[in-house]
């Protein structure tokens, strides 16, 4: 990503921060989707685009979950492992999400780089639990271990997003 696309994604939406480095993070998250992800050129491209060094900007990515400084997949699933989501099997639908994309338990991306599995904390969806959140921005629940199959099919059998939204 570059300064000058960085800087044409927060420049309309500039006057809506008081403060510069509250631009960081849009900047950040525009930056993230092309790869998915943030490499040292993008934080330092949002780091030119924001008036910021880019070690202040790794900073501000590296404290947010939803920032990712390794490559992710094409599409992230984040299972959600908090109180209410775990007393309604939180646990096992993470196992098993993870053991049919050939993941240990705790997450991680699958071979082909196709998903990326995560848990994370609350997503706020407690009268919904268990849940799960595609891509940060689509939240399904409750999700039983078949929902669970059904939505990794349906999201391998989808294209590549244009933009990889985190």
């Amino acid at each position: 990503m570059t300064v000058e696309e960085i800087r044409a994604h927060i420049d309309p939406i500039r006057h809506e921060f008081a403060e510069a480095r509250s631009l960081i993070l849009p900047a950040l998250k525009f930056a993230q989707t092309e790869k998915g992800h943030l490499t040292r050129e993008d934080l330092e491209a949002v780091g030119e685009a924001t008036g910021f060094s880019a070690a202040y900007v790794e900073s501000v990515a590296s404290f947010y979950d939803r920032l990712y400084l390794r490559p992710t997949g094409e599409r992230v699933v984040s299972v959600c492992v908090t109180l209410s989501c775990m007393l309604r099997g939180a646990d096992e639908l993470l196992e098993h999400v993870c053991e049919r994309e050939g993941l240990p338990h705790d997450g991680g991306t699958s071979e082909d780089g196709r998903i990326t599995v995560q848990e994370v904390q609350c997503l706020g969806y407690c009268d919904r639990a268990p849940c799960v959140q595609v891509d940060a921005e689509e939240t399904r629940g409750p999700l039983s271990l078949d929902d669970a199959d059904a939505l990794l099919e349906e999201l391998r059998s989808s294209p590549r997003p244009e933009r990889l939204w985190r």
